[in-house]
């Protein structure tokens, strides 16, 4: 058995167990006996923090950093539990905006090390034991919890939310969660608990009928973001982007960095869990409005159509399902650059599907990357799909001198989030050499 004496120890444990990142289905083990059991011996740590509970096929993230942003904002001690991690597994856990510190992760594995170590706990559900466990720990005032897969059975479902969250159904996961619209649905509806409220952002009528029925079964009163009738705009200056809504026949502004028209919706849903919650949580429309200006300037939404570097006009945009690609060329037809962009793609086996990858056929020039992982699609995957792409030169040097010829040219790199951590390597060595 192994004893945790410092960090490395943490993460030499962490590094052993199947990863979704890594190895795909092996380490989505689904259910909650696991982790309701191992909870219980911790004393319920879950059960002694306010929370509101983020599933969605897209947005989730988003929703779940401005909720964090709005209420940190408003003087009130947030925790923010998000996955996956692009960077360091601290990212997925943070208060005030602030992650983990390796001390405390010591901490955590030194008092329940052995315990975990007799546990069959996969990687997700050790994750989401430590966010329960810290929050609880350092007594935040609410956490915002997002779902890792699905809903139903996903490792966060064991928590009862003052507000529960669904964003946005689409065909993603298929495997674990259903062939239909409404096979999908029912899963994410599965975070719905008795006589608890929950916010649903745009969606097809089929996944909305399923959600609701849920709902009505449960005594939850449902909040559509449809009826705040978000539009978006694009702004000047600091202001990237205007959103409009309209509550109590009144209409309200929030100028915002934010750049991708979809997140209109996403805004419209943190409007109306923050005045659904606003009994124990009140927040002031000012104040949810400054909370939201600078989105993107926080640092806790990488990869969303993000700069990656003053210095260079690339962006990251972890578009990994077809309605987030949909999203994404929408978002650059808006955009006013002199010429088009040079698309990068990285993408999961599961992932290399006609309804997937036939948008990016209308941009000029499109180039792939075959990620050093498992579950990685490979050339052969893609081309069948999208007629004008390349491969990326074989090794790592040649893939630098390529992009040293693309520092005045707009580069979008996209796909799987896990593109994000290589994309950043490769820029960092590049703005060094220069």
């Amino acid at each position: 058995m192994m004893t945790f004496k410092d960090i490395s120890d943490v993460y030499r444990f962490l590094g052993q167990l199947p990863s979704f990142q890594m190895h795909g289905a092996v380490a989505a083990r689904l259910g909650l006996d696991r982790i309701r059991k191992f909870c219980s011996h911790l004393g319920n740590p879950q059960d002694k923090v306010p929370c509101i509970h983020v599933a969605g096929t897209n947005g989730k993230g988003s929703v779940s950093v401005m909720l964090s942003l709005v209420y940190q904002n408003a003087g009130y001690r947030t925790g923010l539990y998000t996955s996956p991690h692009l960077n360091h597994i601290s990212e997925r856990f943070r208060i005030n905006g602030v992650p983990i510190s390796e001390e405390a992760l010591l901490r955590f594995f030194q008092e329940h090390g052995e315990d975990l170590q007799r546990t069959e706990l996969s990687y997700f559900e050790i994750t989401t034991v430590i966010a329960f466990w810290w929050f609880a720990e350092e007594k935040v005032d609410i956490a915002i919890l997002e779902t890792g897969l699905g809903g139903r059975l996903d490792a966060t479902n064991i928590v009862k939310p003052e507000v529960s969250v669904i964003t946005s159904i689409g065909f993603d996961h298929s495997n674990f969660l259903g062939n239909t619209m409404a096979e999908i649905a029912g899963e994410k509806a599965g975070i719905i608990k008795k006589n608890r409220p929950v916010v649903i952002g745009n969606m097809r009528p089929a996944a909305r009928e399923k959600i609701v029925h849920t709902a009505k079964k449960q005594g939850a009163e449902v909040l559509d973001a449809r009826t705040l009738r978000p539009r978006y705009r694009r702004g000047r200056g600091k202001a990237a982007g205007l959103i409009h809504f309209w509550e109590d026949g009144r209409r309200s502004e929030v100028r915002t960095d934010i750049l991708v028209p979809v997140h209109r919706w996403n805004v419209a849903i943190a409007r109306l869990v923050i005045r659904k919650a606003g009994d124990m949580f009140p927040v002031s429309l000012p104040e949810f409005c400054e909370a939201l200006q600078s989105v993107y300037g926080s640092g806790l939404l990488p990869g969303r159509f993000e700069r990656l570097a003053a210095e260079l006009p690339w962006y990251f945009d972890g578009a990994h399902n077809p309605e987030a690609v949909k999203a994404l060329t929408e978002t650059i037809k808006r955009q006013e650059w002199a010429t088009p962009p040079v698309m990068v793609l990285c993408i999961m086996e599961d992932k290399a599907q006609k309804k997937m990858l036939e948008p990016f056929s209308v941009f000029q020039k499109n180039y792939y990357y075959v990620l050093k992982s498992e579950r990685a699609a490979d050339f052969a995957q893609i081309a069948p799909f999208l007629s004008n792409i390349q491969n990326l030169p074989p090794c790592e040097e040649e893939i630098i001198d390529f992009f040293r010829g693309l520092t005045k040219q707009v580069v979008i790199f996209t796909g799987s989030f896990y593109f994000y951590g290589v994309v950043k390597r490769w820029i960092s060595r590049i703005i060094k050499a220069e």
